[in-house]
Parts: structure tokens; C-alpha cells; sequence
């Protein structure tokens, strides 16, 4: 069947008794019948325009019905479809297969995961990695950190710093930068309450990590988790201050102090079950009232002077007592306070013994006392004064008996030849006035008369005063270092002297 447009004149116009055919009309083309209506349409729906088309009503194959028609375009619908439901099959598979392998999910170094299904944890303290999980949101996978966090708290205790911003610039201000000279300001300015009722000031750190992951995703929002460890730790500063009162605060062990506002902070966390653990509290700086810091700071140095001083007196003893006695000090010490306590307790008979006890440690000896044995201890000053008053007693007995065998010969000279013995005698006598240094020899010649008006030689006179002053002084040093030696070890009770019969 061919359709052959064809033009139309003027004298093939359509006949008013016949309706148009439109070009998308089902028509029998072996008829002529249309299969809308049998009935013939109005005049008024009676176009009068030419036909734009005509069929050729004359086919080679024969009659071709609207239902063989109908059936290649519905097969090509169904075919279509059919397609179409295969790629939406696929696309569903795909989306399948997406939708599981989402539960892959990766663990960073330094987190644990948790995972969750639904809505309960399933699994935790998950290491770093790759792991399956439900997709969401039938399941997840929670990450939470696991390092070392730091939290710096160095605004809210201290005065208002202008132009400061963060608070890890704030640890590194001076002092000085503070506006805390005159009258603090309790919308601004940060303080602490000792427990004498003093203002201090002070900024601290502290480290933790979250050591039970699945308790910290229970009960911390991780938008408040700083906010939980600064009110820990807050609460415990305030605390350890109220019990602490502003001397120690100065002079204690910032250490100490930093692990009891550590304990009771952690105590909070706890309470929380916040899984978080507090590695390290650290108190960065300790100041008191900065209107007051220079009152503070000299108190402190006097102490420190203090300290000091009494360090080396300590010292300066210690050396002291091993010069003088060694390694026996101490145990000489406490056998002397023994001794006299029971000279004040009038126990004559048991200090006797102890004196003896003490003379004999003091000579080198051997004693047991109080589970010690003072043999080869004694050296120093002790036992060279020992020594030298020994060697003084046996010079003493030794000159002694010298002069009385001098005085044995002498009186035999004298007995035998008194004059000789005399004469002899004078002769050293004045040999040793002669060479005396305040006397001074004129040689004059004989059978002369000689008169001599003269005063002592001035220079021969000072020199023999200084010389005269220079071993006075000698002396009187002497004497104090001998009064300073038998000071020194006097107990502060004092020595009672046994009063003679």
C-alpha cells in the first residue's frame, strides 16, 4: 500500500455529503467506511478545506485489519517495558551491593571504634583498621580518639589580661600583663579562696585520655567534653584551695597539690561515668594578690634567706663536730647529755661510770654504747688535744724532774764551793739580763769619767711596744679560740659542778 500526496485543483473539490478523512483516522480501506460513527456529521463540523492527503484505496497484499496493528505496537511496548524493568533490576542490584559494602568503614591510627546495631553497641575498643558494620542506618561505626589530650585552664583563675585571647598565650604572659593591681572585678577577673581567707591566683594544665570508649559515647557529648573536664577540674582546685592556706600554697610542693586536685577531679569524672582518666594535673603558676606581690615576695625571700642560713649552720655544724671529734661526734654528744642529766639527777654513782666510759672512747678505746662501737672513731681536734695534754703532762713531769736534778747538783756545788757556785750564777744571770731587748750596752773607756744624760731610744721604745702589743693580741686570740673549743659542746642545760667538802 502506497499513500501518495497528490495535488488538487479547484475542480477536485471534496463533496459536501462526504466527511473529511483525517490523516490519523483508522480506515477500511477496501470500504471506504469510517469506524468512528455511522452517522453523518454535522453540517457545521463539515470542513470545506481540500484534503491534504489521499489514500490509494487499491493494495497488492490485501485487506489489513487495526488489530494486527494493534499487536505490533503493543509487542513493541511490551519489549519496552521489558528493557527498561531489566536496567531497574540491575540499577536495584547495584544499589544492593553499595548499600552493603557501605558498612565498610575505616579506623584511623590513634582512635578505637564502637560499633552499633541498631541503636545498641555490638562491638567496642575496635582497633584501627578496616571492619564490616551494618549500614547506616540499621547500624554504625563510632570513632572516638584515643590520645593524649591536653586542656590549658589559665583565664578562670586568674585576672583579666587584655589583649589575650587563647588561653595557651595566656601560660606564657607575664606577670605583669595581669590587670590585677587595684580592686578585682568578679565579671572579668578569675580568683581562688585559700583557707586563711586569702586571695590567690594560679593557672594550671591537665592531660587525659578516654580510656573506656563505649562509657564515653554513652554519657559525653563530644561538644562538651572540654566543658566536663574543665568543671572536674575546676571543682577540684577550689577544693584543694579551701584547705590550703596561702603560705603553703607558696611554699608547697606543686606537685603535691597538683595530685589532690587531681584525685578529686578524677573522683568527678567517675562519678560521671565519663570513661575519661586524667593522666597529669599541672600547676603552671601560683601567684598571691598581684596589688600584694611585693609584700609576698619579700616575706618569701626572708624565709628563703632563713632557710637558707639555717641550712648552713647545719652544715657549718656538722663540719664543725668532724673536726673535732669525727666520726665519734654524735655518739660522744649523746653520752656527754647523758652525763649530764644524771649529774642533775644526783646519781653520782652511774655518771662516775659513764665518765669513765666517755675518758676511755675519748683515748681511743673501745666502748659499746647504745648498740655502738665508738673504737677507732675518735680523730679530729678532740684527740689532738688529748694528745697534746698528754704530751704537755709527760713535758711537766719531765722538766720537773730535770729541775729538781739541777737543784741536786747545784747544792752539791754549793756545799762543796759556795763562792765559785755564786760567782758562777751571777755570770748567767747577767748574760741573760744583758741580752734582754730593753737594755742597751755602752762601751766607755777605762779610768774615765763619764756623766751621760739620755732617754730611751724612741724607736727602740716602739718597736718594743708593738712588739709587746702584737703578742698580747696573740694571746688574747689564743684565748678565745680556746674559750670558743670548750664552749661549743656545752648542752643548753648546762654543766651542775659538784661543790668540794
Amino acid at each position: 500500500m502506497t499513500d501518495e500526496p497528490q495535488d488538487q485543483g479547484p475542480e477536485q473539490s471534496t463533496p459536501k455529503n462526504e466527511a473529511p478523512q483525517s490523516a490519523g483516522q483508522d480506515v477500511d480501506l477496501a470500504s471506504g467506511d469510517s469506524l468512528v460513527s455511522d452517522q453523518a456529521p454535522d453540517d457545521e463540523l463539515i470542513s470545506t478545506r481540500a484534503a491534504s492527503v489521499r489514500f490509494n484505496r487499491t493494495s497488492s497484499t490485501g485487506k489489513v485489519s487495526n488489530k494486527d496493528r494493534m499487536d505490533a505496537a503493543n509487542q513493541s511496548l511490551a519489549d519496552a517495558l521489558r528493557i527498561t524493568y531489566g536496567f531497574l533490576q540491575f540499577g536495584m542490584i547495584i544499589l544492593l551491593i553499595l548499600f552493603v559494602f557501605s558498612g565498610f568503614q575505616k579506623i584511623n591510627e590513634g582512635e578505637q571504634g564502637i560499633a552499633v546495631f541498631l541503636g545498641k553497641p555490638s562491638r567496642a575498643q575496635l582497633e584501627p583498621g578496616a571492619h564490616l558494620t551494618w549500614p547506616y542506618p540499621i547500624g554504625e561505626l563510632i570513632r572516638v580518639g584515643g590520645g593524649t589530650v591536653e586542656v590549658p585552664l589559665a583565664r578562670i583563675f586568674m585576672p583579666n589580661a587584655p589583649g589575650a585571647n587563647s588561653e595557651d598565650s595566656l601560660l606564657d604572659l607575664p606577670i605583669d600583663r595581669f590587670s590585677g593591681a587595684g580592686r578585682l572585678n568578679p565579671l572579668r577577673d578569675g580568683s581562688l579562696i585559700t583557707a586563711d581567707l586569702n586571695i590567690a591566683h594560679a593557672q594550671w594544665t591537665v592531660n587525659y585520655h578516654r580510656s573506656n570508649h563505649l562509657r564515653f559515647v554513652e554519657n559525653i557529648l563530644p561538644e562538651q567534653e572540654i566543658s566536663v573536664i574543665v568543671i572536674a577540674v575546676r571543682r577540684g582546685v577550689v577544693r584543694t584551695m579551701a584547705e590550703t592556706p596561702i603560705d603553703d600554697l607558696l611554699k608547697k610542693s606543686a606537685e603535691t597539690m597538683a595530685a589532690q586536685v587531681k584525685e578529686i577531679a578524677q573522683e568527678t569524672l567517675d562519678g560521671l561515668e565519663s570513661g575519661i582518666t586524667i593522666d597529669r594535673v599541672v600547676l603552671v603558676r601560683k601567684t598571691p594578690p598581684l596589688a600584694l606581690l611585693d609584700q609576698f615576695a619579700s616575706v618569701q625571700s626572708a624565709a628563703q634567706n632563713a632557710g637558707k642560713e639555717r641550712e648552713d649552720a647545719l652544715l657549718q655544724q656538722d663540719q664543725w663536730l668532724n673536726e673535732v671529734a669525727g666520726r665519734s661526734a654524735d655518739i660522744l654528744i649523746e653520752m656527754i647529755n647523758e652525763y649530764e642529766r644524771l649529774i642533775e639527777l644526783n646519781l653520782s654513782d652511774e655518771a662516775a661510770t659513764l665518765l669513765e666510759t666517755i675518758d676511755i672512747a675519748l683515748s681511743g678505746g673501745e666502748v659499746e654504747y647504745n648498740g655502738v662501737n665508738t673504737s677507732a672513731l675518735v680523730s679530729g681536734e678532740v684527740s689532738e688535744i688529748l694528745n697534746a695534754a698528754q704530751s704537755k703532762a709527760s713535758s711537766r713531769v719531765s722538766q720537773a724532774i730535770a729541775d729538781l736534778e739541777q737543784f741536786n747538783a747545784k747544792q752539791a756545788q754549793f756545799e762543796a764551793n759556795p763562792i765559785l757556785m755564786v760567782v758562777r750564777d751571777w755570770s748567767s744571770a747577767m748574760t741573760a739580763f744583758l741580752e734582754k731587748d730593753f737594755v742597751t750596752t755602752m762601751y766607755l773607756p777605762e779610768n774615765v769619767d763619764v756623766e751621760l744624760l739620755i732617754n730611751n731610744d724612741p724607736d727602740i721604745e716602739r718597736e718594743r711596744d708593738r712588739i709587746r702589743k702584737r703578742e698580747e693580741s696573740l694571746k688574747a686570740v689564743q684565748q678565745r679560740r680556746e674559750d670558743f673549743k670548750n664552749d661549743i659542746f656545752k648542752s643548753r642545760r648546762g654543766i651542775t659542778e659538784e661543790e668540794g667538802p
